[in-house]
């Protein structure tokens, strides 16, 4: 399913952008 695939896209982009912070900060 399209939906499912934009929501785990998301997911995986929002745990991307949270582990990249983390190792900035």
């Amino acid at each position: 399913m399209p939906s499912n695939s934009l929501v785990v896209m998301t997911t995986t982009i929002i745990i991307t952008n949270t582990t990249n912070v983390g190792a900035g900060c």
